[in-house]
């Protein structure tokens, strides 16, 4: 029984491999080297070949993009407005003396700014062109002071520090009783109004002072007259400032100039220390037609010169109406050039102001 069941079994056989195929390795390449280009060029054909309702998927995807570019610049813009806190007034209440005073400062708010709503008055342009042409500011408290003594009725507005609030009490009362507005505020605030670190803690808002012709001043018969000439001045605050300054205080009534707005401006009236309410502007077309009407008027014509055949200054002789021109030019024959200094070894002379109260003390003691 058991070498029948053997008999149906048949053994495997084994074809023998040769030494070239047995130790040779094989390897099943599915895809070739150029599998890639091959699948680009099919993936452009089948977009080529897509129906047009197959941009939905892209435009899904620009949406989603533009969404989250949206995104981060509205959190751009919370993050800065943030960032950047807003200037809020302040408003407290003191009393000084028995009278009620408000008191105005600025403060620091994390509240973002609000636009202001609300027509405007069809006359407010005009209306503004025509403050800003007639009012200046005016801060310094010598200047204020003597403009409160010369010319009161001309003050529209007034800032003070509560530091100066002590001092000009006068001023408030009459403020007070014409219906004018005055604010007391701290320093922070009051520099912004005034523009200027060196308000002296009171500003005024005031209507310009009134300029007057050269034609209509020589009109007028005088035995004794100084004027001072600024054609050709650099438009400097200080120098102007401090010309004005020397003007008033050895009583010079008078400067000639073709630009008035130099004269009339916020800085320099602080360096005259009240010197701009104390001269008049008189105010020409030129230099040149200036210089004609005054002598014709009887002027002495006075040029400051740099050059050594220049009159020296101590040997002048003053008459008693002269007028000093502090530019260079225009200089006539019968007008009389001085040299403030025949030692000096500086290629300059000195400053415009300094050299007005040479001249002017020279005037004087005539």
């Amino acid at each position: 029984m058991s070498k029948s069941k053997s008999s149906n079994f048949s053994k495997p056989t084994f074809s023998p491999l040769s030494d070239e195929k047995r130790f040779k390795p094989t390897f099943k390449q599915e895809h070739p080297f150029n599998d890639r280009s091959e699948r680009s060029e099919k993936n452009e054909k089948l977009t080529k070949n897509k129906p047009h309702f197959s941009n939905k998927n892209r435009r899904n995807e620009q949406q989603s993009d533009e969404k989250r570019f949206s995104d981060r610049r509205s959190n751009n813009t919370k993050r800065s407005s943030y960032q950047q806190p807003v200037l809020e007034p302040q408003i407290t209440e003191t009393t000084l003396g028995g009278v009620k005073v408000v008191i105005k400062s600025t403060g620091i708010s994390d509240k973002p700014r609000e636009k202001k709503t609300g027509a405007l008055s069809p006359r407010a342009p005009e209306k503004i062109k025509k403050n800003r042409a007639e009012e200046m500011k005016i801060f310094g408290e010598n200047a204020c002071l003597s403009l409160f003594e010369q010319r009161p009725e001309t003050i529209v507005r007034v800032w003070a520090t509560v530091e100066m609030a002590h001092k000009i009490g006068e001023i408030f009362s009459y403020l007070a009783n014409n219906k004018k507005v005055y604010h007391v505020v701290d320093r922070a605030e009051l520099e912004l109004v005034s523009g200027s670190e060196h308000h002296g803690g009171i500003c005024m808002l005031v209507k310009k002072p009134r300029t007057f012709t050269l034609t209509g001043y020589v009109d007028l018969a005088r035995k004794a007259d100084c004027l001072i000439m600024l054609d050709g001045v650099a438009n400097n605050p200080q120098n102007l400032g401090g010309i004005l300054r020397t003007c008033a205080f050895y009583g010079v009534k008078g400067i000639i100039t073709s630009q008035p707005e130099m004269l009339l401006n916020a800085n320099t009236a602080r360096v005259a220390e009240g010197g701009l309410e104390y001269v008049h502007i008189l105010q020409s077309h030129d230099g040149e037609t200036a210089l004609q009407q005054l002598r014709q008027a009887g002027y002495q014509i006075v040029h400051i010169s740099h050059e050594k055949q220049a009159q020296s200054i101590n040997s002048l002789q003053l008459q008693d109406k002269v007028v000093f021109v502090l530019a260079n030019g225009w200089a006539v024959k019968e007008d009389t050039k001085v040299n403030l200094s025949l030692a000096n070894p500086l290629k300059n002379g000195l400053n415009v102001a300094v050299a007005t109260g040479v001249l002017l003390a020279k005037w004087v003691a005539r």
